[in-house]
């Protein structure tokens, strides 16, 4: 299958946007005194710009505990700027307009139980928000337009942009150029990678046998830069596909092996990714990295999922490699913004934003709404009331013992109230927000159990009125479907390409070569005489 080309751009790839959150995580064992010593070395920008923080980025809903989830946007930017970026590939010249080649939206739990890390293509065409740079200097009325452009105006405005592709809204970013790749892959001792298929990419240089390699230095840098020789060929699926196999191997590296307790080896991980770090003014401090740090590391492998959101090319014409959102992406956004877990199937035990949320190391028990009963009473002086608000409860899965009641006492409670027993706070939380009551009307009293008590400010409807309550989890196997998702638990191989996906070389005339281009073995067949990038 043939695909169309474009002219080889030199890029840097996720390592780069990834190695913060890497890091983060790494940093536990090197605690304050390793954020102390790159505190210095790290920039600040504006999350948003505007007065209007729910409008430009969103604000994050409690959960019925009172916890939030965090979601960070990583971002790689493409600029090449400085004798390190030189170096190691870069343009060697001041970037104008950078663009943002990697942008990834990692959403941790309210309940810190799951990871969800959902990649956004480069090349995505979709409804731009108006952005002014900070500076002052340009700005841009919004409009359709390519998402990975936003970053010329700032990285606020790529922010903005995702929050307004996605609905999700966007606490912090952190953004990173290229330089430090080589260091940290050499801090790290590489990263351990296998291969379907021997292949040679002569844009990136990558030239591999079938099989096992540790991958450090440029030779990292090399696999974040290929794209011909993996998955279809493209950066939206190939390449971001095999860069969440990269970072998959290399945070289990970090967790399960001794690096995290290398003061030596982190202090040198920190110094090559903070140097090329820009991060949003909410965790710009050695205390607020650190408490992220400790969030992320108490996530298992196996409740991390990595993900890219559907999406479809642009068939109109002159666009190229172009693509727009496909279905599926606002049940994934949903996912994400419902904080709900995507490595089971159901969506249960999905984070805080469930009312089944499984409880996590220092949290409150586990609500099990089969096992919870509430006594509703109807003090509304409309009939039935009680029993509409059991159906509601039941429906949402809560116990079938649950009873309506008429309360006959004059004059009605001019309030609506939900009083449960000693020991009955998460329960009372989790009902309350099924039916959207407001925290100041659950109230502990003495007896045991749940009692509703519908007043003369709730005469109809399913919820309370004014209140947006809890959403059910969407479909996770729709939320995933064409997401080309993968467990961060599970070792995986990178699939390289068996089409027709690299350059043409008109290099041979033999019936081997006689195809409209090379697949990436027969490039590796091709230049048998150049070295491979590792052992």
């Amino acid at each position: 299958m043939r695909r169309a080309r474009r002219k080889p751009r030199r890029r840097w790839l996720k390592i780069v946007a990834w190695s913060l959150a890497v890091l983060v995580v790494a940093s536990v064992g090197g605690g304050y005194y390793l954020y102390s010593h790159l505190a210095g070395n790290i920039k600040t920008a504006a999350l948003y710009t505007g007065n209007d923080k729910a409008k430009a980025v969103g604000t994050e809903k409690a959960d019925p505990l009172g916890r939030t989830p965090l979601n960070l946007l990583l971002i790689g930017s493409d600029t090449r700027i400085g004798a390190a970026n030189c170096k190691d590939g870069g343009a060697c010249k001041t970037a104008v307009g950078a663009r943002a080649d990697v942008e990834m939206l990692v959403h941790l739990s309210a309940d810190r139980s799951n990871i969800t890390v959902m990649s956004i293509p480069r090349d995505l065409y979709t409804q731009l928000p108006a952005c002014t740079d900070p500076s002052g200097k340009t700005s841009t009325p919004g409009g359709f337009g390519q998402i990975n452009g936003t970053l010329q105006y700032g990285p606020s405005c790529t922010a903005m942009a995702v929050h307004k592709l996605t609905g999700v809204p966007i606490d912090d970013f952190m953004m990173v150029d290229f330089s430090g790749v080589v260091s940290m892959s050499n801090a790290l001792g590489g990263v351990n990678l296998c291969f379907t298929h021997r292949f040679y990419d002569i844009n990136s240089g990558l030239k591999l046998t079938q099989g096992s390699h540790v991958l450090k230095g440029q030779a990292a840098l090399q696999f974040l830069r290929t794209r011909d020789s993996f998955g279809d060929g493209s950066d939206n699926v190939g390449r971001t596909t095999a860069t969440h196999v990269f970072f998959t191997q290399m945070i289990n590296k970090l967790k399960n092996a001794g690096t995290i307790t290398n003061i030596p080896a982190m202090l040198s991980i920190a110094n090559a990714a903070s140097n090329a770090l820009t991060v949003s003014p909410d965790i710009h401090t050695p205390a607020e990295l650190l408490d992220l740090a400790r969030n992320l590391n108490a996530v298992k492998s196996d409740r991390i999922t990595f993900t890219t959101m559907q999406n479809t090319p642009d068939t109109a014409p002159n666009m190229g490699s172009h693509v727009l959102q496909a279905a599926g992406a606002q049940t994934l956004f949903a996912a994400i913004a419902n904080d709900q877990s995507l490595t089971t199937a159901t969506g249960a035990n999905s984070g805080a934003g469930s009312a089944t949320a499984g409880a996590s190391a220092g949290t409150a028990p586990a609500v099990k709404p089969a096992d919870t009963a509430v006594s509703v009473w109807n003090g509304s002086g409309v009939l039935n009331r009680a029993g509409d608000i059991v159906s509601v409860l039941e429906s949402a899965g809560y116990s079938h013992d649950s009873s309506a009641n008429t309360d006959h006492t004059s004059p009605h409670p001019a309030t609506s109230s939900l009083t449960y027993g000693p020991g009955e706070s998460a329960q009372a939380k989790a009902v309350a927000a099924v039916l959207g009551l407001p925290a100041k009307q659950v109230v502990q009293g003495t007896a045991k159990g749940l009692k509703l008590e519908i007043g003369l400010d709730w005469t109809s409807g399913k919820s309370f009125p004014g209140s947006t309550p809890s959403k059910a989890p969407v479909s996770t196997s729709v939320a995933l479907n064409n997401t080309h998702s993968q467990n961060g638990g599970k070792s995986e191989c990178v699939q390289v390409s068996t089409q027709y996906t690299e350059n043409k070389l008109g290099l041979s005339t033999g019936s081997a070569w006689n195809s409209p281009g090379e697949t990436p073995e027969e490039m590796f067949d091709i230049y048998s005489k150049r070295p491979n990038s590792a052992p």
